[in-house]
């Protein structure tokens, strides 16, 4: 009976772990990239306008999540440009400095966003020693048809955060290479064009299509890092003079 009674028990503290769990998602709530096999451009048509990002005003920042909480940082920009043909984003190239990438957690101290820098940079995760650096190839692009899109919008019930890109008007899908491995993405950005050319996503990946697999196994427990990872871009771009 003594024996009945600790197995019931257990059934049920392991029930209540479980739970708690689940229960402890901290992922971000926004719109999924689509992720497949790199793809070549569609096309080579010669863009009639070209434009500089502005690297000291554009950024890419990164949020991981995991049982406990979230860290966050960013990914500074190295060089790009974004080609334009028609009033309509056509192609672009974006190098990201992976090698300098940073933790900027305003709710851990300087000294924990050291060593999660540290390990950032490490073979666990982004092994920067091998591959200093991350790449963006627009391969195509796409008009976004705003009625149609609320039509087909995903059940109400469901609670974005506030990262997600409200309007989105371009649908872009692009080659992103991490850690040498390469995968296309898609996904809705909003991009507008005035003086200058802005450029606006936000969107999560699964990590472990590029390799980083650390700590990834839901096993670990309440020591898991999921697989998602939010990734938000913010792009000015500034036009080349002919």
């Amino acid at each position: 009976m003594a024996k009945l009674h600790l197995h019931s028990l257990y059934l049920l503290l392991s029930g209540v772990l479980l739970l708690t769990f689940s229960a402890c998602d901290t992922t971000i709530k926004t719109d999924e990239a689509i992720i497949s096999e790199a793809v070549e451009k569609k096309s080579n048509t010669r863009p009639a306008n070209t434009f500089v990002v502005d690297t000291a005003k554009s950024e890419v920042t990164w949020i991981g999540a995991k049982m406990t909480g979230r860290h966050n940082g960013v990914f500074r920009i190295q060089n790009g440009e974004l080609h334009m043909q028609e009033g309509l984003l056509i192609g672009g190239d974006i190098i990201m400095d992976v090698a300098n990438t940073r933790s900027e957690d305003k709710t851990i101290d300087e000294a924990s966003n050291k060593k999660l820098t540290t390990h950032l940079r490490s073979a666990d995760f982004f092994d920067v020693e091998k591959h200093p650096t991350a790449a963006f190839e627009v391969t195509s692009v796409s008009r976004i048809d705003s009625t149609r899109e609320k039509k087909e919008t995903p059940d109400s019930k469901i609670t974005y955060s506030e990262l997600r890109i409200k309007d989105p008007t371009h649908r872009i899908t692009g080659n992103l290479t991490i850690k040498g491995e390469t995968k296309s993405v898609t996904f809705p950005a909003r991009v507008t064009l005035d003086s200058l050319l802005r450029a606006k996503a936000n969107f999560n990946i699964d990590r472990t299509k590029w390799g980083l697999v650390y700590r990834s196994d839901e096993s670990l427990g309440d020591k898991t890092i999921y697989p998602e990872v939010n990734i938000g871009i913010d792009l000015v771009a500034k036009p080349v003079k002919n």
